[in-house]
């Protein structure tokens, strides 16, 4: 994660070369600054996916496009709203493959029309991707049961809101059924929910208002203890710096804390088996 949080969301997943880059929601400079810090210059980008039309999410999306000549995929919904003909479509439900990985966009429920979140299938396992959700679906669930990784918004805690500065009709929204997911809402995915398979989670789109990164992690893992996974790392993704790497390739080797540094050769990437949180920026790799 390049960053997550109500100023700006960005990740990068990159396989074999690939570089695909899941939101955009900095300022252009801001963007090209973390994607510099991990090597990555803006004009390798093979392409830049948009989950929904909020600034949030697409802030840095025109320029981008614009300086570099980097293809944008959004779904009908934004592309009217932002008046884009010349992106191409994304549609839910509708597979298509990058560079090796293959994106399988669907919607999920959130205040902006065709919000999607991604199952991203790599050659080393599958990652789970959704960063704004009202509710985890029943078909979200199921997308998400067999991936070693999920990206998973944690965004407030319940009891924080309810105290919370907001007009109560913005505390109504965000947790209501198409705004934002809590941290006990996610712990109830865990408990109930979470695929054998899943190796890392990692909690995305914190508040800085109404939640606090320790107590959206405790939260989370206290949920993974009381069902027993204690194999399965915890990664909060913050505002305003870079997620340590997750190289997904390590989970095929022997489970050791920190993970081995990355080999020169590797690429970055946000999706695959084998993921650790490591040193060497804000991405995921898979080898």
């Amino acid at each position: 994660m390049l960053g997550s949080g109500s100023a700006g969301n960005a990740t990068l997943v990159s396989y074999a070369g690939a570089r695909v880059l899941l939101d955009v929601g900095f300022s252009y400079r801001e963007v090209s600054r973390r994607l510099q810090r991990i090597h990555v210059d803006p004009g390798m980008l093979d392409a830049v996916l948009i989950t929904h039309a909020h600034g949030d999410h697409m802030r840095g999306v025109r320029l981008l496009s614009k300086h570099h000549g980097v293809p944008v995929h959004a779904t009908a919904a934004v592309r009217d709203e932002c008046g884009a003909a010349d992106w191409l479509l994304l549609a839910p439900d509708a597979a298509f493959e990058l560079g090796g990985l293959r994106f399988v966009p669907f919607e999920v429920p959130h205040d902006a029309a065709q919000t999607l979140a991604f199952r991203i299938e790599t050659p080393e396992g599958a990652i789970g991707y959704a960063t704004d959700v009202g509710t985890l679906t029943p078909a979200l669930v199921e997308r998400f049961r067999d991936c070693r990784l999920l990206v998973v918004e944690s965004n407030h805690a319940t009891e924080l809101l309810r105290v919370s500065p907001y007009a109560r009709s913005t505390r109504e929204r965000i947790a209501g059924g198409q705004g934002h997911l809590s941290n006990e809402s996610l712990a109830a995915f865990v408990r109930e929910h979470l695929g054998a398979s899943v190796r890392c989670l990692v909690l995305a789109h914190l508040s800085r208002v109404n939640n606090l990164p320790e107590l959206a992690e405790m939260t989370c893992r206290e949920a993974l203890a009381a069902c027993g996974r204690d194999d399965v790392d915890v990664v909060v993704a913050r505002q305003d710096r870079l997620t340590p790497t997750i190289d997904l390739a390590a989970w095929a080797r022997p489970a050791t804390l920190p993970p081995p540094a990355p080999r020169q050769a590797a690429l970055p990437f946000h999706g695959a088996p084998a993921a650790h949180a490591g040193p060497g920026g804000n991405e995921v790799r898979c080898r």
